[in-house]
């Protein structure tokens, strides 16, 4: 038996990997998250309103989610509380647009930065093209998320780290000038991921299904296909086929948990366990992430959940023939560039600018006392917040990432996701990919 270790650098922090190797095979895999952050003992004894400015730091790319979260499970407390909260289509358009945006310049970021970096080192013609800051679409890759970004601040006066969100809607109040500068960033994405991402028009990359795809889908998309197919990441990569989303998002994310069939999702059904984290104190501790589970079983979540769940049937249709292996996984994260993109341009047209943007809610928040879950979906799946409030103060406050779900230990009967779709693989470098495919992000995961 040997054991080989590594810390893994160019993500969204830094994880440690151990692999228990067995006759050229990983037997075993420890996936460790080194650092601790504490945002939910800082929280405690702070007015409630303070969690609007200090959640969105938890993330510098998915800090948006977190102030989201954060609101909306103070609204929860207020509702729980019989205290009334009133949205306007306005303020909620907004605020799924928002969202929506911060998911696609993740998206965008991840596949050219963290990605496509990785599977050239194993298809050496490919390298120069995505070597990391000196490769052009490298670069592209960066100035293109940014129009996401710029997208966001326009509406939400800033990014990262924005707290436009508040109980009762939102701070700003756009524009006609405004929302036609955002459609105008959106389709530059658009243009690009036509150009660029899946190398053919629109109109055709969406009515193709199945291997039809594969073969037909151009651009960097299709470089990183016949890659994945050649490396054996359509078959490397699967973990238990369980899958998770708790946000909505009408039409592209809906609720709800999926095994063998699509069932309601209960958020009462979910567990974090301590076992293996080093916050039970235990020698079996081994990640700063606490293990979550659901109806006590290991569940994945991210944008294969999401669109599987929505059944979306170019993601429906290659996952038929490849399951839940690292090319479909990655697959469904690029389809939700265009589809997310598209539903964005929906909502901006739908909004009507003459409703008030937001509504006070009708509570001296220095008195309150409630307690609330906020649930939305985060760029790499579903986030939950959730805080108990006495006499205005923060008594207690719990933070479940995506990454929890996804690169949390293991606990007494299952290993994590991420470590379940590691087991067999008789390469590391196509673990590290495999781990990738997740996309990693343990600054969340070490909240």
């Amino acid at each position: 038996m040997i054991i080989t270790k590594k810390l893994l650098t160019r993500l969204e922090g830094e994880v440690k990997i151990k692999f228990v190797w067995s006759e050229g095979k990983i037997k075993d895999a420890y996936i460790s998250v080194p650092t601790f952050r504490n945002f939910e003992k800082i929280l405690v004894g702070k007015p409630v309103l303070d969690a609007t400015v200090i959640n969105p730091r938890i993330c510098g790319i998915c800090g948006h989610a977190h102030l989201r979260a954060t609101v909306e499970a103070i609204e929860n407390a207020l509702k729980n509380e019989r205290k009334e909260v009133k949205l306007t289509e306005k303020a909620k358009k907004l605020r799924d647009i928002t969202l929506l945006l911060e998911i696609i310049q993740n998206h965008i970021k991840w596949f050219y930065l963290n990605l496509m970096p990785e599977v050239v080192k194993l298809k050496s013609e490919l390298s120069e093209k995505y070597f990391p800051v000196k490769g052009y679409m490298w670069r592209e890759g960066l100035r293109v998320s940014n129009f996401a970004t710029k997208a966001i601040s326009i509406i939400a006066g800033q990014w990262p780290h924005n707290s436009y969100i508040v109980p009762g809607g939102i701070t700003s109040d756009p524009l006609v000038s405004d929302i036609r500068n955002v459609e105008s960033l959106v389709n530059q994405i658009l243009k690009f991921f036509e150009k660029n991402i899946s190398g053919i028009g629109i109109n055709n990359y969406i009515n193709l299904r199945g291997k039809n795809l594969i073969e037909e889908v151009k651009g960097d998309l299709g470089v990183f296909f016949k890659a994945a197919i050649d490396i054996g990441l359509d078959s490397a990569g699967r973990s238990y086929n369980r899958f998770l989303t708790g946000g909505f998002v009408e039409p592209c994310i809906i609720q709800g948990v999926k095994s063998n069939r699509v069932c309601k999702f209960d958020v009462k059904k979910v567990q974090e366990i301590e076992d293996y984290s080093y916050f039970s104190g235990n020698e079996k501790g081994y990640s700063w992430a606490k293990s979550v589970r659901y109806n006590s079983l290991p569940y994945e979540t991210g944008p294969l959940a999401r669109q599987l769940i929505a059944k979306n049937p170019r993601v429906l249709s290659l996952y038929k023939y490849f399951k839940d292996s690292v090319l479909v996984r990655v697959f469904a994260r690029i389809d939700e560039i265009l589809t997310f993109s598209l539903l964005v341009l929906q909502k901006l047209k739908e909004i009507n600018l003459s409703e008030r943007s937001w509504i006070e809610p009708e509570e001296d928040f220095n008195n309150f006392s409630g307690e609330g879950l906020g649930i939305v979906e985060a760029a790499r799946g579903t986030l939950i917040h959730k805080v108990i409030v006495e006499k205005g103060k923060i008594k207690f406050y719990d933070i479940i990432t995506p990454t929890v779900w996804n690169l949390g230990p293991r606990d007494n009967n299952h290993l994590g996701v991420a470590e379940k779709a590691i087991i067999g693989l008789d390469s590391e470098a196509i673990a590290y990919i495999v781990l990738r495919s997740f996309d990693v992000c343990s600054v969340c995961t070490s909240h």
